[in-house]
């Protein structure tokens, strides 16, 4: 499961924080200070985008939301009666500025509540509350079903989103990982994002994550049924406070310089270009991407990042942010090996042992559980050699990881694989490497 490298850039003293008056700072920082001239060597970027802080009252982005709900038999009893809570709880907090409806899907997806304003809510509360459950797991019909209540009110204006929840894997209609990726890319063409939550050990996590990841939504994987209130309230939370959305970042590598890829992401380079794009940002948020690229000639800009996004924190308006990563060069190796910026470095390790645990999830799901225990534990030693460079901010962060990939290589060792441990690995991995 190899991936090419993708990592947003944050820049120290090289690149320095454009517009600070913008709700989106960015920043480029490359991994060290000098290359030895004419090596030709291989570089990464970090580039790191953050939201600022609320600034004083300011209204929210309306939303046009639609819950998907499984109701296949294997949602009775507790599950089933936390997740109607919890779209209670959703409508609860909507106001009449918004949109709502609710998908249900078993057999076949059927339309509980067409997309109104949210202005009666007992009324919705009550029809959510007589939601019972039989049958199979018709998951893309509920996605695509809802998407379809979406549509009618689709506005810019608007944060257009998808919210599915199942417990049990698709076994009705389209139902493979691919599938729902390619679903969740259309829809993220037309705006419209899909956040999934998986509940239990019996749900595809490779479908439900790929299907969030491919319109930069969010994806939970909730163990404990108590917990899906919660759950669907952090979701809310975050789409009642949105700073920034619909960003776009484009990066172009000038002549002579080689892009490889960026870590971890689905985008690839055309050419010196490549655009990402992530569907919004929180207050405070802080996200990021790695790229990889060769210097094969001894050229000093690296990499131009153009960004622009709609700024909810200044009454949607259009905003623009341009900055040029830059890197000197050097024929002394010693300075060259010695310029190394330990923050950067760390994270970007952070950021493969990411990949490293989707590598170990592909080994293990082949039965080769010693491979898999044997990525970790080497994964582990290149974190912990981080260890005494790192700033102490990060310090914590690395001792916990390195713990945990340890303690799952020895789980994988005595063959103690299984879908709940699958499922948090799988997690894990994928909240890092989309910034969650």
């Amino acid at each position: 499961m190899k991936r090419n490298l993708l990592i947003l850039i944050t820049v120290s003293s090289l690149c320095s924080t454009l517009f600070a008056g913008s709700t989106l700072r960015l920043k480029i920082e490359p991994e060290r200070d000098y290359l030895l001239s004419g090596s030709k060597a291989e570089l990464v970027l970090k580039i790191d985008l953050v939201a600022a802080a609320v600034r004083g009252k300011h209204s929210r982005t309306p939303l046009n939301l639609a819950v998907a709900l499984d109701r296949s038999g294997s949602m009775s009893g507790a599950k089933i009666e936390k997740a109607r809570q919890a779209a209670m709880l959703v409508v609860d907090q909507l106001s009449p500025e918004d949109y709502f409806s609710m998908i249900i899907y078993s057999d076949h997806a059927e339309v509980l509540l067409p997309a109104q304003r949210v202005e009666d809510k007992e009324r919705l509360k009550r029809q959510i509350g007589r939601i019972s459950v039989a049958g199979s797991t018709a998951l893309y019909a509920g996605v695509k079903a809802a998407a379809e209540q979406v549509e009618k009110h689709l506005s810019s204006h608007r944060i257009n989103r998808v919210l599915l929840l199942s417990d049990g894997l698709a076994n009705v209609g389209p139902s493979s990982p691919a599938e729902l990726r390619r679903l969740g890319g259309t829809l993220s063409e037309r705006g419209i994002a899909v956040t999934t939550i998986g509940v239990g050990d019996d749900y595809n996590e490779v479908l439900m994550a790929g299907l969030a990841e491919a319109s930069d939504a969010n994806y939970y994987y909730v163990q404990d049924t108590e917990k899906l209130p919660q759950i669907f309230a952090k979701e809310l939370g975050e789409l009642l406070t949105v700073a920034a959305r619909q960003v776009r970042i484009e990066i172009i590598c000038p002549a002579g310089i080689r892009p490889i890829g960026l870590i971890g992401r689905q985008e690839r380079f055309e050419g010196q270009r490549a655009v990402v794009r992530l569907e919004h940002f929180t207050p405070l948020q802080d996200r990021y991407l790695f790229l990889r690229c060769r210097a094969e000639q001894d050229s000093p800009e690296i990499a131009t990042v153009n960004v622009t996004y709609i700024d909810e924190l200044n009454q949607g308006a259009e905003e623009t942010i341009k900055e040029v990563a830059r890197i000197k060069f050097t024929r002394d190796p010693a300075q060259a090996n010695q310029s190394s910026r330990p923050e950067v470095v760390a994270h970007k390790e952070l950021f493969l042992t990411a990949l490293a645990k989707d590598d170990a999830l592909a080994e293990a799901d082949a039965g080769r559980y010693r491979q898999a225990a044997e990525k970790l534990s080497n994964q582990a030693g290149l974190l912990e050699a981080q260890y005494e460079n790192a700033p102490a901010s990060m310090r914590q962060q690395l001792r916990q990881e390195v713990d945990n990939l340890r303690l799952r290589s020895s789980q994988l060792q005595q063959n103690q694989y299984d879908s709940r441990m699958r499922k948090s690995i799988d997690n894990e991995s994928w909240q890092y490497r989309n910034s969650k």
